[in-house]
């Protein structure tokens, strides 16, 4: 059975997610401090967690969602400067402070402060806001704005990296300017200074000036700091961030001949969302015909595997993969095989990439128990709904399929703005999708786990 809860609190359509779950965190970031610090901070109902949501709107508002103690309401609210749409919202990766050194107040690697700070894109700025400072439930001001990621248009996205090999953090951000901004330089004040310019690695996607990097999506376990970026110039480009001047890979997508229709016709293939798998060897991008594309990474070049069509009826809005496979280790091969596709249409698609593209995973739907059946039962008062024809009438394969396949689906109903992914292993909503969408709510779907 499939659970679905509803997260209400906004005034306007939710335009993104953040789970602190997903965020990359150092090897070693789990461990705990015996420090007077580590104890203070352990206590801080504020502190993001493994079960925290972060969420940003139209309203002008970020909330943040505590899913352990009461979910049924945010734990903050927090305005962003006035009151403007809010288009991405991330979370610092967990660092610690030993390993740089104590005295270097306000770098980007390690410092303490980060664990309590989140960011977000408003327009054509970055703001972040130390949770620390919170005195209300209701917080007006931020600490400071990332002037390094300024100078073009809107954004559209940010994302964060942790390079293991150099213990560095990386921020980028997508912009309507057809470029992507990088950085490893995040100052702790609203006022900055001139040096930071020095930081600032400038990637230019789209040559001819019209086009939009609408997503990036930074490569896991990767020797070089490699960031993918698409846009709708229909083209995905492979970057180094350190050799900013040209992609190490560019592959355009092409119009697909095989699938007939209006949407086709259309609907040229934008790419509106990316996302690695978690061994970074597959990349998978949402495009705007309806079908997503699977491409791996061969060397330094982008090869085209699979384009998976026959699910969606209008464009693919969100793709993901949702490492589900964390509690049983037998599962966690499996999650380079799991990816998840939201569209235009309401519906929502949990694939098996198949035996062939992820060759050493196992089968996926070993994951899950029978997800026909439906249940009302939950821990958010008045916010349990029965999935019943919610249901799409796919059952689970039985077969470890060579090819992709959708094991089984979801009609959500309204077109997906952002889909976030919680782990197996989290306390609160384990295994579960998180839809923000056309409503000002945001609806949870927990995934029976075998």
């Amino acid at each position: 059975m499939v659970q679905k809860y509803e997260l209400k609190g906004h005034k306007a359509p939710v335009t993104c997610l953040a789970h602190s779950s997903i965020v990359p965190q150092h090897k070693n970031s789990l461990k705990s401090g015996n420090s007077a610090h580590d104890k203070k901070s352990s206590t801080n109902s504020s502190t993001p967690s493994p079960c925290c949501l972060l969420s940003g709107s139209e309203d002008g508002s970020i909330r943040l969602w505590d899913l352990r103690s009461n979910p049924s309401r945010a734990s903050l609210c927090i305005l962003s400067p006035k009151r403007q749409e809010v288009t991405s919202v991330a979370f610092h990766p967990i660092m610690f402070s030993d390993l740089i050194e104590p005295s270097n107040v306000g770098a980007s690697r390690g410092d303490y402060r980060y664990p309590f700070t989140i960011f977000c894109s408003v327009g054509s700025s970055v703001y972040g806001y130390d949770l620390r400072n919170a005195t209300s439930p209701i917080i007006r001001d931020f600490d400071f704005q990332v002037t390094t990621l300024e100078g073009g248009e809107e954004i559209n996205q940010i994302q964060f990296m942790t390079h293991q090999a150099t213990k560095r953090i990386y921020m980028a951000s997508a912009d309507d300017d057809g470029r992507s901004r990088v950085t490893d330089q995040i100052l702790n004040r609203k006022i900055s200074t001139s040096s930071q310019a020095s930081n600032k690695i400038l990637l230019q996607h789209d040559t001819s000036g019209s086009g939009l990097v609408t997503s990036l999506a930074f490569r896991p376990k990767a020797k070089n700091v490699d960031l993918a970026t698409g846009g709708t110039d229909c083209t995905i480009c492979l970057w180094d961030v350190h050799r900013p001047k040209r992609p190490s890979s560019t592959l355009t997508i092409q119009r697909d001949d095989e699938e007939d229709g209006m949407n086709q016709i259309c609907n040229p293939p934008f790419v509106n969302s990316l996302a690695w798998s978690p061994s970074g060897r597959l990349l998978s991008t949402g495009l705007g015909d309806g079908t997503a594309v699977v491409m791996e990474v061969d060397g330094r070049k982008l090869v085209e595997k699979c384009r998976l069509r026959g699910g969606h009826d209008a464009a693919v809005a969100s793709v993901l993969f949702p490492q589900f496979g964390g509690v049983n280790s037998k599962h966690i091969v499996a999650e380079d095989r799991l990816m998840v596709t939201g569209g235009n249409d309401g519906s929502i698609f949990l694939w098996d990439l198949g035996k062939n593209l992820a060759y050493q995973g196992v089968d996926p739907s070993t994951m899950f128990v029978d997800c026909m059946s439906s249940s009302n039962s939950g821990n958010i008062e008045n916010d349990s709904v029965e999935v019943d024809d919610g249901m799409k009438a796919l059952s689970l394969s039985t077969t470890n399929s060579h090819d992709p396949t959708i094991l089984f689906g979801v009609q959500h109903g309204k077109k997906p703005n952002f889909i976030e992914s919680s782990r197996a292993s989290n306390v609160a909503f384990p295994s579960s999708l998180f839809v923000a969408d056309t409503s000002n709510d945001i609806t949870v779907y927990t995934f029976p786990r075998i």
